[in-house]
């Protein structure tokens, strides 16, 4: 039998659900997902009644996809960044729900650009956070490595188109010392 990690009250942790996050609130303690990204998928922008918030975009899970990507909204006090600098994190609430939207080709005018229309969607917390952080699931990018020529071959090699150039003269011209 497993023994289940206990909260600092004393309290057992609940179960846990699909992404393997715990999906209820314990007493007074309410369970949080952490969701990380990197800085360029937040962009800051001001509500209409001046509250500040943070579009935080969910890259395509497919990188053949190259239609636009997903985005999601969260107060900008909620956003914060790591200790290095370089990327951001949010804690939601495991339970809730977010609402995810993503622009969609709905028509094309007369002059042949595309018409655009939001699909709003509602997304588990948990769900969010494995949308958001799909890039860690990817398999690395195969970089094709050419073998290097080593320095020694070229420097060998330049020796001898500069040999074959300029003939080596030597043509120090000593001057004359008076006899004695």
């Amino acid at each position: 039998m497993l023994a289940m990690p206990i909260l600092p009250a004393g309290l057992p942790l609940p179960p846990l659900g699909e992404c393997g996050y715990a999906l209820q609130t314990v007493g007074k303690y309410e369970i949080k997902v952490t969701i990380k990204f990197g800085k360029g998928h937040a962009e800051p922008f001001t509500a209409r009644d001046g509250r500040e918030f943070m579009r935080i975009k969910i890259p395509n899970i497919d990188p053949e996809d190259k239609s636009p990507w997903a985005s999601f909204v969260l107060p900008a006090r909620a956003v914060h960044e790591n200790q290095y600098g370089k990327g951001l994190w949010a804690k939601i609430p495991a339970e809730g729900t977010t609402v995810v939207t993503k622009p969609i080709v709905v028509d094309q005018d007369d002059a042949g650009k595309n018409i655009w229309q939001d699909e709003k969607t509602q997304v588990p917390n948990t769900r969010l956070k494995a949308m958001v952080e799909a890039y860690k699931d990817r398999a690395p990018q195969a970089k094709e490595v050419q073998p290097k020529e080593s320095a020694r071959g070229k420097l060998d090699a330049l020796t001898k188109a500069t040999a074959a150039k300029a003939p080596a003269t030597k043509s120090r011209n000593k001057a004359k010392q008076p006899e004695l």
